[in-house]
């Protein structure tokens, strides 16, 4: 194993025992009855999906002969990459709520002594918005802004990185799937949040601009900086995972992938029981965009 692979690999076992401690960890109270709570039981489950997301990465890396350098998919019919396709969108959609929400804004909560109370993680996001509650004593207005913005923070970093990861090394589709679907809701996650929250501020945006770490026009523009630079690369991903399923039908299959935009636009702005036609507006740029990139620039 090299040495990248190995430095996951430890990385990855680091996060199960952490995982395995905070399921395990006890808190006794000596009132008047003796109480004994569980409070790091909410972070053990997105402990464990991170090593084991770790683990994936590292077994990758170490250039496994089953997972890199063989793209060969001769015998996988379309219908079979498609179903595996949209399954995949599902979980890690799920997945990227997790790394939101808990490893976001959970893990700032504990770096600075607070305690992660609960959390919910919606499977119908983002019609309805997952959400952490958490508790801290003195609690400073810096930590405050770095516990609300480390959702959007965290989700932009392991975006691009696994971006990076997938633009770098062509991977073998069973994984390169899950990975792309992950980087795509934390990129949707950063990048959403502050562009829709620049033009209808609502959740962590709305939040961060109340404590003044953000303003309306700041959110658009690092939103839209971030958005231009990962459609660019998720566009040239995507683009190599179908163009074995799709041949001459890949520019398409491209074009109509950033359908999901808008789609989720007008879900977020139904949640919260708003319409703002403007924003409708720019949802569908991605789709030109898409189409001027595959059928006039790349041709």
């Amino acid at each position: 194993m090299n040495r990248k692979g190995g430095a996951l690999f430890i990385a990855s076992l680091s996060f199960f025992a952490v995982a395995i401690y905070a399921y395990l960890y006890e808190s006794r109270s000596t009132g008047f009855l003796p109480v004994i709570t569980y409070p790091l039981r909410t972070c053990a489950v997105p402990l464990a999906l991170s090593g084991l997301f770790l683990l994936l990465l590292a077994l990758i890396v170490r250039k496994f002969p089953r997972a890199v350098d063989k793209t060969s998919t001769s015998r996988i019919r379309p219908w079979t990459f498609t179903l595996t396709f949209l399954f995949a969108g599902f979980m890690m959609k799920i997945l990227g709520e997790v790394v939101h929400e808990l490893l976001g804004h959970g893990s700032f909560v504990l770096l600075f002594g607070g305690r992660v109370t609960d959390f919910h993680i919606s499977l119908l996001w983002p019609y309805e918005l997952s959400r952490v509650e958490w508790s801290m004593s003195g609690a400073t207005l810096d930590q405050v802004i770095w516990i609300t913005g480390g959702g959007i923070l965290v989700s932009a970093i392991l975006s691009f990185l696994v971006q990076v990861l997938l633009f770098w090394k062509r991977i073998r589709w069973q994984f390169s799937v899950p990975l792309f679907w992950f980087s795509f809701w934390c990129y949707i996650g950063a990048t959403g949040y502050l562009i829709v929250g620049g033009f209808l501020p609502f959740g962590d945006v709305e939040e961060l601009i109340r404590l003044r770490a953000l303003t309306s026009f700041s959110a658009l523009m690092i939103g839209g900086v971030l958005f231009i630079a990962g459609f660019f690369i998720l566009s040239e991903i995507l683009r190599r995972m179908l163009e074995t399923f799709l041949n001459e039908k890949t520019r398409w299959g491209v074009v109509a992938f950033w359908f999901v935009i808008p789609a989720l636009v007008t879900l977020t702005m139904a949640g919260r029981g708003i319409f703002h036609f403007l924003l409708v507006s720019f949802s569908f740029i991605t789709i030109v965009l898409s189409y001027l990139l595959e059928f006039q620039i790349r041709s």
